[in-house]
């Protein structure tokens, strides 16, 4: 009974600091690889995570802001060999600020609706074009990479996951506001790029980049 007064303090204190910390989500077919990753204490935008594996794959990352879009932080270009063998490896990400070109959310208005799917407020395609147009041009909106809170989202396949065709779907679509819904919306748009069947399994983080 002694031992256990002493160490309910320590449980207690350790189960705040979970609660209070940033938010996190596994996604997909998380226990084939179990990616996880962490950035570096105290750093103000992340220039690396470090990357554990269960299994080599082939990883990706993005920076998923709900209720705007994401866009690939690493690779940020096809001669980049993304092949991560198991165990912890440190990779470059890179935030790119550059304006998207809307065409693929344009395209993602223009889809038909899903009619197995209730209608959500969250999860409506919001055009913003009018919004940004003075600025950016009709069709061009600012990253997603401006946001200074976000999640970052590892995303790890045994398959290839090819760069130009990754970038094209995650890209310019305007994704839900609500945090789920986004992330697991980012993940469909990633496994669309995936050969059919091929497993996808992802870690997010939530970040707060303050420089």
């Amino acid at each position: 009974m002694t031992l256990l007064r002493r160490i309910l303090p320590l449980i207690v204190l350790a189960a705040t600091a979970c609660a209070s910390g940033p938010a996190t989500r596994r996604l997909g077919d998380y226990s084939a690889l179990q990616p996880l990753f962490t950035t570096k204490p105290g750093e103000k935008s992340p220039t690396s995570i470090t990357v554990n594996l269960s299994a080599p794959a082939f990883v990706a990352a993005l920076y998923v802001v709900p209720g705007r879009g994401s866009t690939l932080v690493y690779p940020v270009d096809s001669v980049t060999s993304n092949r991560v063998a198991a165990g912890q490896n440190t990779i470059p990400i890179q935030f790119s600020e550059r304006p998207f070109n809307r065409d693929s959310m344009l395209a993602a208005i223009r889809r038909p609706p899903d009619p197995n799917r209730r209608p959500s407020r969250d999860t409506v395609v919001r055009d913003t074009t009018r919004r940004d147009s003075g600025r950016f041009g009709a069709l061009r909106e600012p990253s997603p990479a401006a946001s200074p809170i976000g999640y970052l989202l590892l995303v790890a396949s045994p398959d290839t996951i090819p760069f130009a065709l990754l970038k094209r779907r995650v890209e310019g679509v305007t994704i839900p506001i609500d945090d789920d819904e986004a992330l697991s919306t980012v993940m469909k748009l990633v496994k669309a790029a995936l050969p059919d069947g091929a497993a996808l399994a992802g870690y997010a983080l939530e970040v707060e980049r303050t420089g």
